[in-house]
């Protein structure tokens, strides 16, 4: 409501002592008072030694006052470096139960997971293939393509209403943890729209998305290091190749946000005619993981 229009509004109820005019300026109020925003705990990294950008989902509080339990959504990095002390880890605080692979079928068979114990492995694809970066093209622009694929393409709704389906079917009391790479990525498309599932803010949301330049830094740091002993200048389109695709960014999210808006009108629209989640599922999910 523009201020021109709240002055005029106030003018008029000062004239007049109509409840016509006064009580939409309380209902404004009132309303703004109720989407205040949801305060949330800080997020800390689970410490493993084979393993980054690995996050426990529980504590967010979701819209409607609720709580996601803690050791039941984790999300990470891969997980082909794991220790043994990770895996215990893993098991016996987070009680994780099944382990879900989000990344192509090339990258698995380079470096495929730690078989765990008692922890289900699934491979679950979310792009069966990258891209092939141009020559000239940015960093930006290939990731602004992957986050399009997300939303557009048969085969990642596929992968993310498997995700869902693990999801639903976890055993009770256990953990489900789903990972790509970097955790960043595919894994963070996959945070985006479980937490959009349980009723969590879109604020609340996009700083869990960014959190993985937190959690990631000192390795992308190391990475850019890396170029620059190979003799690549920091203005090299290579190295802000580097730098931007090592890195997530709110223009990549709203890249997929934009086309879910475009092609579904919102968000949980695209849960349920995109992912192919029902109202009943949605339910569940709260009633599994919410408190």
């Amino acid at each position: 409501m523009r201020k021109s229009v709240i002055v005029a509004m106030l003018a008029l109820s000062v004239v007049t002592p109509s409840t016509s005019i006064v009580t939409p300026l309380l209902a404004h109020a009132a309303t703004k008072k109720a989407t205040k925003t949801v305060k949330q705990p800080k997020v800390k990294q689970i410490k493993l030694q084979g393993a980054i950008n690995v996050r426990d989902l529980g504590g967010y509080r979701t819209k409607d006052g609720k709580t996601i339990k803690k050791h039941k959504l984790l999300r990470s990095a891969a997980l082909g470096t794991l220790t043994k002390a990770d895996t215990k880890k893993l098991v016996q605080k987070y009680h994780l139960a099944t382990d879900i692979d989000l990344r192509t079928d090339g990258e698995v068979k380079k470096s495929p997971d730690v078989k765990i114990k008692g922890v289900k492995y699934v491979f679950d694809p979310v792009m069966h293939n990258f891209s092939k970066i141009g020559k000239t093209e940015s960093g930006d622009k290939v990731m602004a393509h992957t986050y399009s694929q997300f939303v557009t393409t048969k085969g990642a709704r596929n992968a993310y209403h498997n995700l869902f389906e693990q999801l639903l079917h976890n055993p009770k009391n256990k953990a489900v943890l789903w990972h790509c790479s970097a955790g960043k990525d595919r894994a963070g498309m996959g945070s985006v729209l479980v937490l959009s599932a349980l009723g969590v803010d879109r604020k609340t949301i996009n700083h869990d998305f960014m959190l993985s330049n937190k959690f990631r830094a000192s390795l992308n740091k190391q990475n850019l290091a890396a170029l620059t002993a190979k003799g690549v200048s920091k203005k090299s389109l290579d190295y802000k190749r580097k730098k931007a695709m090592d890195a997530v960014k709110m223009t990549y999210i709203n890249t997929s946000y934009k086309l879910i808006k475009k092609d579904y009108g919102s968000m949980n629209n695209f849960l349920h005619k995109g992912i192919g989640l029902t109202n009943s599922d949605i339910t569940k999910l709260r009633h599994m993981y919410l408190k």
